[in-house]
């Protein structure tokens, strides 16, 4: 899930996320501030960056464990009317290393799954 808790201005929001829990582990949340810049000149990308914060009024839960996301972010270049590239940044903690290892080993879908959010979200 992803839910809207504060639009701290028209390019910067926090969101609270929550993710399934993966095998032997429980499910994961953050809290998020996601910060997104337009391009100045028609050849700079159009650039999404995240990055964990700490919200009073979301503490951590028992429900699950709270995560963080040090550095993350997408840089979308336009290469005409109808096609673009996306380049995908994280910055890793080894607490998430077991679900970036499941995504390379084709046992997890979230890796596609963001994506699929991401998409859905630019629309």
């Amino acid at each position: 899930t992803c839910k809207v808790l504060h639009a701290v201005s028209e390019e910067e929001k926090i969101y609270h996320v929550t993710s399934a829990p993966m095998t032997g582990h429980k499910p994961r949340d953050f809290v998020i501030l996601v910060s997104q810049r337009q391009p100045c000149r028609p050849q700079e990308p159009y650039t999404v960056a995240v990055r964990s914060v700490t919200l009073r009024a979301v503490p951590p839960s028992l429900e699950f464990c709270r995560s963080e996301i040090l550095c993350a972010g997408f840089q979308i270049h336009s290469k005409s009317s109808t096609s673009c590239s996306v380049c995908y940044f994280n910055q890793v903690t080894s607490g998430v290393m077991p679900y970036l290892a499941a995504n390379l080993t084709g046992s997890s879908k979230s890796i596609e799954d963001t994506a699929l959010e991401c998409i859905k979200f630019l629309e």
